[in-house]
C-alpha cells in the first residue's frame, strides 16, 4: 500500500487513513458515524472497506506474510490471532493508543513480550435468545424462568401456524452455531469457570460437562426444535418474519437489515446459564502500513469515549469504553444488555480466544453436528480435545 499523503487535496486533510473490517449492511453504515467523528477532530480522511470473515482470517494473513498492509488499521475480533500476528512481527504496538483504566477489557488480552497490538472498540455480547415482543404478546408466551420452562416454551411455539422452527440456526463459518453452543457449556455446574478453564487448558472437552451440554443440544435437534442451517444474516430475515422466533445471537442483533423494529425486540438468558460470552473487536496496525503513526491516531480516536458513543446512539453496540454514558444506549433492549451481562460472570469467546487448531475444528465439528444430529457425541468431544491440546501446545 502507497503512501497518498500529504498533498492536502482531500477537502484539507493531510493523511487518508484506510480501515477493513467485517461490518457490511447496517453496521457500516454505523460505523461511518464513527469514522465521520475522527474525521471532525483530525486532519484525517477515512476509508472504509468491508470484507468476509474468511477474508480477513485469510487475505491478511497471506498479506501479512508477503510483508503488505491490507488496510492501515485491521479490525480483528481474534484476540488468539492478534497475538500470533504479534509474535510474527506483522503489528505495530499501540499501547500509547489507549489508557486501560478507561476500559472494559484489559490489555493482557493482546499482549506479547510486554507490548501492547490492539485497542479494544466494540464489544459483542452473546446474551441469549433474541425474540420478538409482538410474536409472544399475540401467542401469550413469556421468557422462561427454568430450563423445563425453557423446553415447554420451545414445544408451545412449534405448534404455532407458521413457524418451521422454534430455534434458528445461524451459519456463516460456524461461528453463530459456536455462540449457542457455548451458552450449553455455561448451563452445566460451575459452567463460567469451565468456560474459562477450557481456554486456560485447566479443563479438558472429555469433561463430562462438556458431554452434558452435546446432549442437552442432541435432545433438542432431535425433538425438531432447530431449523436447518443458512447464512447468519440471512436467517434473521426468517427470525423477523416469526418462522422462526427465537435467535441466540450477539448484541449486534438490533443493527441487522432484516430488524425492521428494534423496540420489538426483547432477549432472555439460557436457563441455568451462568456466564454470557463476549468478543471484542480490536484495532490493529499492521507494521507494512506506510502511516503507521496517523493510523495510532485514527485508532485512538475511533476507541476514544466521542468515537464509540457515536455508534452507541445509533443501537447494536456494545462500547469497551467505560467512559460512554449509559443513556446513550437510546434503544431499550440494549439498555438491558449491561444489566444482564452483571447478573452473571462474563466470559471470552472461547475459539475466539482459543485460535486454531482448535477453531477451525470446533467450527467443522458444529457444522457437522448440525447437518447430522444423531452423531456420536463421544467422537465430537474426542476430537474436539485432540484440536484443543494441539492448541495449547502451541
Amino acid at each position: 500500500m502507497g503512501n497518498d499523503g500529504s498533498d492536502g487535496n482531500d477537502g484539507g486533510k493531510s493523511e487518508t487513513i484506510e480501515i477493513t473490517g467485517v461490518w457490511s449492511d447496517a453496521e457500516e453504515k454505523d460505523f461511518l458515524k464513527v469514522t465521520d467523528h475522527v474525521e471532525s477532530e483530525s486532519e484525517l480522511s477515512i476509508e472504509y472497506h468491508p470484507r468476509t470473515t474468511d477474508s480477513l482470517l485469510t487475505g491478511t494473513l497471506m498479506d501479512y506474510e508477503s510483508g503488505v498492509a491490507p488496510a492501515d488499521v485491521v479490525v480483528m475480533p481474534f484476540p488468539a490471532r492478534i497475538n500470533s500476528d504479534a509474535k510474527n512481527g506483522h503489528l505495530a504496538s499501540v499501547g500509547d493508543a489507549w489508557k486501560p483504566k478507561n476500559f472494559a477489557v484489559e490489555p493482557s488480552r493482546v499482549t506479547v513480550d510486554g507490548e501492547v497490538y490492539a485497542v479494544p472498540f466494540k464489544m459483542d455480547l452473546k446474551p441469549g435468545f433474541w425474540y420478538r415482543k409482538s410474536f409472544f404478546e399475540e401467542h401469550d408466551l413469556s421468557e422462561p424462568k427454568s430450563y423445563d420452562d425453557f423446553l415447554s416454551l420451545l414445544d408451545t411455539i412449534s405448534g404455532i401456524e407458521g413457524v418451521d422452527a422454534p430455534i434458528a440456526s445461524g451459519n456463516g463459518t460456524g461461528w453463530p452455531l459456536s455462540d449457542i453452543t457455548e451458552g450449553f457449556f455455561m448451563r452445566q455446574k460451575n459452567g463460567a469457570q469451565l468456560q474459562q478453564d477450557l481456554i486456560s487448558g485447566d479443563a479438558r472437552f472429555t469433561d463430562e460437562r462438556v458431554k452434558t451440554a452435546f446432549q442437552e443440544l442432541q435432545s433438542l435437534h432431535q425433538k425438531g426444535y432447530f431449523s436447518k442451517t443458512r447464512n447468519f444474516s440471512v436467517q434473521y430475515e426468517y427470525f423477523w418474519k416469526n418462522s422462526l422466533p427465537l435467535y441466540f445471537m450477539g448484541s449486534f442483533t438490533p443493527a441487522q437489515k432484516a430488524v425492521k423494529d428494534p423496540s420489538d425486540l426483547g432477549v432472555f438468558r439460557l436457563p441455568g446459564a451462568k456466564g454470557i460470552s463476549s468478543s471484542v473487536n480490536w484495532l490493529t496496525v499492521p507494521k507494512y502500513s506506510e502511516k503507521t503513526d496517523a493510523a495510532r491516531k485514527a485508532v485512538e480516536l475511533i476507541a476514544s469515549k466521542e468515537g464509540q458513543q457515536a455508534w452507541v446512539e445509533q443501537g447494536g453496540f456494545i462500547a469497551s469504553n467505560t467512559k460512554v454514558p449509559d443513556d446513550a444506549y437510546q434503544i431499550e433492549v440494549m439498555s438491558k444488555l449491561p444489566d444482564m451481562a452483571n447478573e452473571v460472570t462474563v466470559v471470552p469467546d472461547l475459539d475466539d480466544a482459543l485460535g486454531n487448531p482448535f477453531q477451525e475444528e470446533f467450527w467443522a465439528q458444529l457444522k457437522g453436528f448440525w447437518s447430522t444430529p444423531d452423531k456420536n457425541i463421544g467422537d465430537i468431544v474426542s476430537a474436539l480435545d485432540s484440536a484443543h491440546q494441539k492448541t495449547l501446545d502451541k
